[in-house]
């Protein structure tokens, strides 16, 4: 049932062939905190595509899958998510750091089955024995399909570290590993690291890029959630809207939803009911499975995140708390705006029927209890006849605002709707919302700032280069970050932050313990555009500052600058990567690398 060529990592080590590797994990994920859960390893595939410098396995970055129900996304899918477009044109970031000599692991959790012997098949080596067209437990008697794109985030988390291990067994040479985990996969890199230094094991990994990943949770509106298992399921067998229900079962009701989202559908649904919200849970409240990943990710290492690793972050949301657009793109998303509110006629009733549809985002704290779902199903017989008429209302927290309408990366709602088609009520219902993304990943999750009693401002301006009073202080575990100004769409590439992680990636060496005995500086935004912001936590006076292209010509030069806790210089550079110089009068040096978009 398995295919394993891990000896021809060993046969041949130096020319790899890129291939299509699949594996098993030989660390189980104890499960047992997650109620009715079985604890099993699991099964993962991964192809190397060695540099093009000399094809040699000795520079590895691994590329980490995220939250992929389905394993819509196979290998080559991944790889080109790394895809962009800057002034060059059309580029992909794996070609950029493969020319350069690295070579790029890409890492997927695809669908597979586990069997009654409890041996485990990829669904893409199964046979559909019954004829039904369909891969499924069906053709297996006894078997549990298992979703590896949207299964618990541990079990994934085992299936790097066996990678990890691989790899660094396997390798040429001493160069540690790069990680990259975009969107749910910075949480499972971050999970796998962890672990591994809390069992003294050695991941010889130097750079983790946590790019877009929901550290506090993500976020998919909760007027939304309670629309689609409602239409999905709730209005009777003749009513029920069938092309929802795989976006409930295996999206929202799938375990890494479960341990991701801030606020999930089930823990409001009243007793007994698969559908009916309890009127007095009001308050946004996670899923238990989430509580529960949270103390097992936490409870690994002293902060929660990798000690032995330098830890930078990638954000699509804004970091300045700029606002995301309505569908027209001008209007601003606010917290409880009108998504949808419209009436359509239900097609394929019995009786012509109608359905009136509202949904609201969440509200501000100061507007209390307010609607953010509404189905009013109504037929004509002779009259009007009231067959549904539910309401649902959600209120914000004291310490924040609703977390719909939070800056963020951005979940393009074609993602819910791909393949649902734009006929009769689905069609209609897509047709007249008023929004086409939502804040998926707030910026605040995104860079793991630090909480008081975990009581999360999701509207939190970030400063890093203040303290703070408010419940969630500016305090993050990266050590270096790229935040846009504006938000952009879930782990999105663009140029700015992929000049970002070229610098992270292939770093100069540039030692600055010297100067850390006399201040500790920290470049504001990287890249920049026309300003550079040098954060300080300590006065500077006369101090030089240049910046050297990487030519090696001297493009910007001043002197006797006194550098405060924040210091803003207008820059007018070409795009490229620049040294940037700082000296202090006794003539100790900082030296680092800045972009410039």
């Amino acid at each position: 049932m398995m295919k394993n060529y891990f000896l021809l990592l060993l046969v041949f080590p130096l020319f790899v062939q890129a291939q299509t590797v699949e594996f098993e994990s030989s660390i189980t994920a104890d499960l047992s905190a997650y109620s009715g859960t079985a604890s099993f390893a699991g099964l993962g595939e991964y192809e190397i595509f060695p540099d093009f410098v000399d094809g040699i396995l000795d520079k590895p970055i691994i590329l980490v899958d995220g939250f992929d129900p389905g394993d819509t996304r196979d290998i080559n899918g991944l790889y080109s998510l790394l895809d962009f477009t800057g002034t060059s044109g059309a580029q992909n970031l794996a070609d950029l750091v493969r020319a350069e000599g690295f070579d790029v692991v890409v890492l997927n959790f695809p669908q597979y089955l586990r069997l009654s012997d409890n041996t485990l098949l990829n669904v893409d080596d199964a046979t559909d024995t019954n004829a039904d067209m369909v891969i499924d437990e069906l053709d297996y008697p006894g078997s549990t399909l298992i979703d590896g794109g949207a299964d618990f985030m541990e079990r994934n988390a085992m299936l790097l570290v066996e990678l990890i291990n691989t790899l660094n067994a396997n390798k040429v040479g001493e160069e540690e590993l790069v990680i990259i985990g975009p969107s749910m996969g910075g949480l499972i890199s971050r999970y796998a690291l962890n672990y591994m230094e809390n069992q003294t094991l050695d991941h010889e990994t130097r750079l983790w890029i946590s790019f877009d990943a929901p550290h506090h949770g993500a976020n998919v509106p909760l007027g939304f959630q309670h629309q689609f298992n409602f239409l999905a399921f709730g209005l009777g067998e003749d009513l029920n809207v069938a092309e929802l229900q795989p976006v409930v079962n295996g999206l929202l009701k799938s375990s890494a939803a479960r341990q991701l989202l801030v606020d999930h559908l089930e823990p409001h649904l009243a007793s007994g009911s698969d559908v009916e919200f309890d009127p007095t849970k009001l308050l946004p409240e996670p899923h238990p499975f989430k509580v529960i990943f949270d103390t097992n990710i936490n409870s690994l290492t002293p902060t929660g995140f990798p000690q032995n690793t330098r830890n930078v972050s990638i954000i699509n949301g804004s970091g300045i708390g700029s606002p995301y657009k309505a569908k027209d793109g001008v209007t601003n998303v606010t917290p409880g705006f009108t998504v949808i509110d419209d009436t359509f006629n239900v097609p394929d009733a019995p009786l012509p029927t109608t359905a009136q549809i509202g949904v609201n985002l969440t509200p501000a704290t100061v507007d209390g209890s307010q609607l953010i779902s509404k189905i009013l199903v109504e037929a004509n017989f002779f009259g009007t006849i009231t067959i549904f008429d539910i309401e649902v209302n959600a209120q914000a927290p004291s310490f924040s605002d609703g977390v719909d309408a939070a800056s963020g990366g951005l979940f393009d709602l074609g993602g819910f709707t791909d393949g649902l088609g734009s006929e009769g009520l689905v069609g209609d219902f897509i047709a007249a919302l008023q929004i086409d993304k939502f804040n998926f990943i707030p910026s605040v999750s995104a860079m793991a700032l630090e909480s008081t009693n975990n009581e999360i401002n999701w509207y939190h301006n970030i400063n890093l280069s203040n303290d703070s009073t408010e419940d969630t202080t500016n305090s993050t575990p990266f050590v270096n970050w790229y935040m846009p100004t504006d938000n952009e769409n879930h782990v999105q590439l663009t140029e700015a932050n992929v000049l970002f992680a070229l610098d992270e990636i292939m770093p100069e060496t540039l030692s600055n313990s010297e100067f850390d005995n006399v201040a500790t500086l920290k470049i504001g935004k990287n890249p920049i555009d026309h300003e550079l912001l040098i954060l300080s936590n300590s006065t500077i006076s006369d101090a030089t500052i240049s910046l050297i292209d990487i030519t090696g010509k001297l493009v910007y030069n001043t002197t006797n600058t006194t550098l405060s806790s924040r210091t803003t210089i207008p820059l007018n550079l070409d795009s490229g990567v620049y040294v940037l110089n700082i000296e202090n009068k006794e003539g100790i040096s900082y030296k680092t690398k800045i972009a410039v978009k």
